[in-house]
């Protein structure tokens, strides 16, 4: 076999070789899958499609068209705002907010607004709803019932989020820092109050005692003036009394022709 024919039988092979490896390229690039968390957004020479593509395996066409792989699991965000309460003073205020995608319009969303859509919509209304629903409350409102707050502020981001794009919206409060001398005037009225109700109950004691020793003392007198009484109706009731008293035995020692005081004849 002469040289030449080992050439061509080489490039022969190199040549398949190359038909080949694009061939398991172009299969391969074919064949794509959407897991059960995504939603798929299919482009044609970049322009999105309207479709949304969900879970499973899919057919596209190599080099023309491409997948784009959006999550739709639940969202967790952190973030914070500066607020002002409605007697002015000043917050800086952490929050979380969660909430999903609605899956059938993701096709939407990414047209419309792109990946960047969490800083691009939801903050605005986050920060548009928090400065409105601490404009609603004094600061000491605040403080002692921040559940209200937080209420109002998840309620107006369902009204003014697009209820197409994003559902299932829980918003917390997770730090409310004031200012400083505010802070420390609330601690001291804290305190004041707790001394204050510390007070109260020592007054409810002295005067729960006070009116148990007047109800004791009453009731002794009662006493008193009933036996007074039954005494001066019935004189015998003294040598009863003394009965009840006596232990049995009579004085060892006794003055003269002295006997018991005790008139048994009566």
């Amino acid at each position: 076999m002469s040289n030449n024919d080992n050439d061509s039988k080489i490039k022969s092979l190199i040549k398949w070789g190359i038909i080949a490896l694009v061939a398991v390229i172009i299969i391969s690039s074919s064949f794509y899958t959407i897991r059960s968390s995504e939603r798929g957004v299919l482009s044609t020479f970049g322009k999105m499609s309207d479709d949304v593509i969900t879970d499973g395996l899919h057919v596209k066409i190599p080099f023309i068209q491409t997948i784009k792989r959006v999550n739709v699991q639940q969202k967790k965000f952190d973030g914070k705002e500066n607020s002002y309460t409605r007697d002015v003073q000043t917050s800086e205020v952490e929050y979380t907010i969660n909430y999903e995608l609605v899956r059938e319009n993701v096709s939407k969303l990414m047209k419309n607004v792109g990946d960047d859509y969490h800083n691009r919509i939801v903050v605005p209304f986050i920060r548009s709803a928090m400065k409105e629903s601490f404009g609603n409350f004094a600061a000491t409102e605040i403080v002692e019932n921040r559940d209200a707050v937080r209420r109002e502020i998840e309620q107006q981001l369902r009204k003014t989020l697009d209820s197409n794009y994003f559902v299932n919206i829980q918003f917390q409060l997770v730090d409310i820092d004031f200012d400083d001398d505010f802070e420390n005037a609330i601690k001291e009225k804290q305190v004041a109050e707790q001394n204050a109700l510390k007070a109260k109950n020592v007054t409810i004691q002295v005067e729960e005692q006070a009116k148990q020793t007047k109800i004791k003392a009453e009731a002794d007198a009662e006493a008193m003036r009933i036996k007074a009484n039954a005494l001066e109706r019935n004189p015998k009731l003294v040598n009863y009394e003394a009965v009840q008293k006596w232990d049995g035995k009579l004085p060892q020692y006794m003055l003269g022709n002295s006997v018991p005081f005790i008139d048994l004849k009566q």
